[in-house]
């Protein structure tokens, strides 16, 4: 009668281990997978937050009023935009002007159309502030709108008569204005908004 041979004390320790790296290098690429999943999910979260925030700056700017603009309730300045470094306690730029077409049908609410706002960047977060009353007095707290975090800088430039100016304190509106933002996980976006030249043309 024939001895049947079975494995060996060596072979079955090959084996065991052989099957202990097959399982660890799949849990590892199943974890990379994972992550690297998570981490699309994150990005396509952070591009539609974007996407989101500079088209609302665009509605918002392609809808400016001629109106003057008022800095935290003070009197109305001469100025129909007003733009500069720290405005509004941003750590950035910062932009305030009135925009029109705030819809309110049959008037139904106690306001107008017309929307005071403003953006500035304030705690990585970049945030739109507006108040339901574009006469606000002095302490009314503006609400606030947090349009995208993980953001590194927030920088504004105004386009007029062939030149970049990084301050608006003009009585007119400038052409265009130009926005470069920087995010933490989608880099350095820069856009570009013209304005409406029935609103600027032969305002000065």
């Amino acid at each position: 009668m024939r001895r049947v041979k079975g494995f060996t004390f060596i072979e079955m320790l090959l084996a065991t281990a052989i099957f202990a790296m097959v399982g660890l290098a799949s849990v590892a690429i199943l974890s990379n997978v994972t992550q690297s999943d998570e981490l699309s999910r994150q990005h396509l979260a952070q591009l539609r937050q974007l996407q989101q925030a500079m088209l609302l700056l665009e509605r918002d700017l392609l809808q400016i009023s001629a109106r003057q603009v008022r800095i935290q309730g003070d009197p109305p300045k001469q100025e129909r935009l007003w733009g500069e470094p720290f405005l509004l306690g941003s750590e950035d730029h910062g932009i305030s002007f009135t925009r029109q077409g705030w819809r309110n049908p049959g008037m139904l609410l106690p306001r107008s159309e017309l929307q005071a706002v403003a953006y500035r960047l304030q705690d990585g977060q970049l945030q739109r502030l507006f108040t339901l009353y574009v006469d606000a007095v002095n302490d009314t707290e503006p609400q606030q709108q947090m349009l995208l975090d993980g953001v590194e800088a927030f920088a504004i430039e105004y386009w007029y008569n062939e030149r970049w100016e990084e301050r608006w304190h003009h009585q007119y509106l400038p052409q265009a204005v130009k926005v470069t933002l920087k995010q933490q996980q989608l880099g350095e976006i820069e856009r570009l908004y013209v304005l409406p030249d029935g609103l600027w043309r032969g305002a000065e």
